[in-house]
């Protein structure tokens, strides 16, 4: 077995008195258990809330150093100022935050939370606050401010202990009374068809959540807490925006840190490119993850505190297992979690190396310089690393920086604009949302399915114009209504045909067998209905989300390979690839004998040939 370094203390030591700072430590014996007590300590800004400090006004740094952010606020009688540095953490163990006072009587502040877990499965949380002043007459000050700012925040912790291990809301947390317009949001909610017990919840939600929780609503982080499915919570958030419960934005997110960096109504009002100051990195938006719904309160229904409390905390980057300050010509520590899996080293400004994490035989320690890291791109060949082993980064630059260790692959909790976009009723109900004419998103994955009425030109002249036009309109209530409820949504009618998107291909199935059952029951008893079929075809893949005459469209060969297959269809017929037929079989959406016939198929246009299954019902 590798020798295999767990001390949390190799990573940069905290202030000590000794080199002329004044230092106040208490400890709060907690019950909880590590786990959800670190998810809620490390929500910095919650507590720094909850602890009574004041909102930070910030201001972008732009220069090399490691701070990122001037901040300005009161503490103590006195007006600070001061350079913030990225917070240091290592998951479970310990994080703290430095500051480097420019107005104030201080030349420094920190405050460290370490974490240990005790042998009855609590946690003792020992809290220092360092304090390093300007002049020898503020000492005694420091030393008085210094020991209340710990024991004041352990008696924080001990509050939100109790509140964890008993199962309790927060502390902090004051429910809003039940206004006129959350009664009214809620009626409206109900009219357009959302289930009762959903919006119980969201309006539940609404009114007695965190301002931090509510600042930035994620559809998908509600539905999978409260058990849901994730597009019916999606479609009740849409929905909620329409009844005047909540506002919908739009935010660019990092590729590196996950998190939103600027918020817009609309999507025209997106430029090509986002970018994140914290990790210094400038990003496309024409990808699917670049670009992520949320949602806040509509503030006739709840006014939320949106201003910052803490520059940027552990919970705030969940998949980032550690994080510390690299200094300039010096070396910082990087511990590796106890879960074997694929990490990721990533430096300010975009410089990568995988890390493989393991608990077979590999280093407990490895030493890793900046210069590894250097040029394009990301390091061919991953660094093996022991479960708690150390990454030591040294670096010969003339600035500081910072680095951290994350999760290469995390489940995402984002509804990207391309599921938004796929939600029934979103071109109808939010037409504003439209892309700028010079903008398109990539969509990593979207289904795509044609309808197309057969016989129907025969029709106009067989029995006028009139009942012709009639018929084509009534085949589209039974198509696009079958559409809807299978979750997809329509892109637009050309003719007879249809053409619409789902965010799940084995839905797009569902809503073409469903439109193919439907159909006899529907011509039954209709001469001018039984002189015509109906022939479907879907195909999954990578598409462009654009705007074409001020309507969200879909482009690209995946369009292009879907009207094909349904062109391969014969009447009463779903044509769809041999992937997909094999996924109906798997989830018992179809039997054996549905698949008429295998093939390949050669499609106009397409360079290669597609295995594609014809389904009947």
């Amino acid at each position: 077995m590798p020798s295999v370094s767990r001390d949390p203390q190799r990573l940069a030591a905290a202030p000590s008195s000794e080199a002329g700072w004044i230092s106040g430590e208490d400890t709060a014996v907690c019950k909880s258990a590590i786990g959800p007590l670190w998810d809620r300590l490390a929500d910095s800004s919650y507590l720094n809330r909850l602890s009574g400090l004041k909102p930070l006004e910030m201001t972008a740094i732009v220069d090399v150093s490691p701070a990122r952010y001037r901040v300005k606020t009161r503490a103590g009688g006195f007006r600070l100022e001061w350079e913030e540095e990225p917070c240091e953490w290592t998951l479970h163990q310990r994080y703290r935050i430095l500051r480097r006072v420019v107005v104030g009587p201080i030349k420094t502040l920190c405050t460290e939370l370490k974490f240990l877990v005790r042998s009855d499965g609590g946690t003792d949380v020992t809290v220092k606050v360092s304090i390093e002043p300007k002049i020898f007459l503020i000492r005694p000050f420091a030393r008085l401010n210094s020991a209340r700012a710990a024991r004041d925040l352990c008696r924080t912790i001990m509050g939100v202990d109790a509140a964890v291990h008993a199962g309790r809301p927060m502390p902090g947390l004051v429910p809003m009374p039940v206004s006129d317009a959350l009664s009214r949001s809620k009626v409206a909610l109900a009219e357009l068809g959302s289930p009762e017990s959903l919006v119980d919840r969201l309006a539940d939600h609404v009114m007695t959540a965190r301002d931090e929780d509510l600042g930035r609503i994620r559809p998908y982080e509600l539905a999978d807490a409260w058990g849901a499915d994730r597009q019916a919570v999606l479609t009740l958030c849409l929905r909620a925006v329409r009844a005047g419960l909540l506002e919908l934005r739009w935010e660019p997110v990092c590729p590196s840190c996950k998190v939103g960096t600027g918020k817009v109504s609309t999507l025209s009002s997106l430029g090509e490119r986002g970018s994140c100051h914290l990790c210094d990195l400038e990003f496309a938006l024409n990808v699917e993850e670049a670009i992520e719904a949320t949602f806040t309160p509509n503030g006739a229904v709840r006014q939320v505190d949106v201003q910052p409390y803490c520059v940027g905390g552990p919970a705030r980057v969940p998949h980032v297992v550690a994080q510390a300050i690299l200094p300039a010509h010096g070396q910082a520590d990087l511990i590796a979690p106890t879960e074997a899996g694929r990490y990721r080293l990533f430096r300010r400004g975009g410089l990568t190396t995988e890390v493989n994490v393991t608990n077979d035989e590999a280093p407990g320690e490895v030493d890793l310089d900046l210069a590894t890291l250097a040029g394009e791109g990301t390091a061919k060949t991953p660094l093996r690393l022991h479960t708690g082993g150390v990454v030591h980064v040294g670096s010969d630059d003339d600035h500081g920086t910072h680095i951290k260790l994350e999760r290469s692959h995390v489940p995402s909790t984002a509804a990207t604009a391309g599921a938004v976009a796929a939600i029934p009723g979103f071109r109808r109900d939010f037409s504003s949302e439209v892309l700028r004419p010079d903008m398109s998103i990539q969509i990593r994955r979207v289904a795509i399915f044609f309808s197309d009425l057969t016989a129907s030109t025969q029709l106009y002249s067989s029995v006028g114009d009139a009942a012709a036009l009639k018929l084509v309109h009534d085949h589209f209530d039974v198509v696009i209504g079958i559409i809807e409820r299978c979750q997809g949504t329509l892109v637009k009618t050309i003719g007879d045909a249809v053409m619409a998107a789902f965010a799940d291909e084995l839905a797009a199935a569902r809503a073409g067998l469903e439109i193919l059952n439907a159909w006899s029951p529907w011509v039954e008893g209709h001469p001018h209905r039984a002189l015509t079929h109906i022939k479907l075809g879907t195909y999954a893949g990578p598409c462009y989300l654009v705007n074409a005459n001020d309507v969200l469209d879909y482009f690209g060969q995946t369009v292009n390979i879907a009207a094909r297959l349904q062109a391969q269809a014969e009447s009463g017929e779903l044509v769809v690839s041999s992937a997909l037929a094999d996924l109906a079989l798997e989830q018992s959406l179809i039997k054996p004998e549905q698949i008429r016939q295998r093939y390949t198929a050669t499609l106009k246009g397409v360079a290669s040939p597609i295995d594609v299954a014809r389904i009947i019902i």
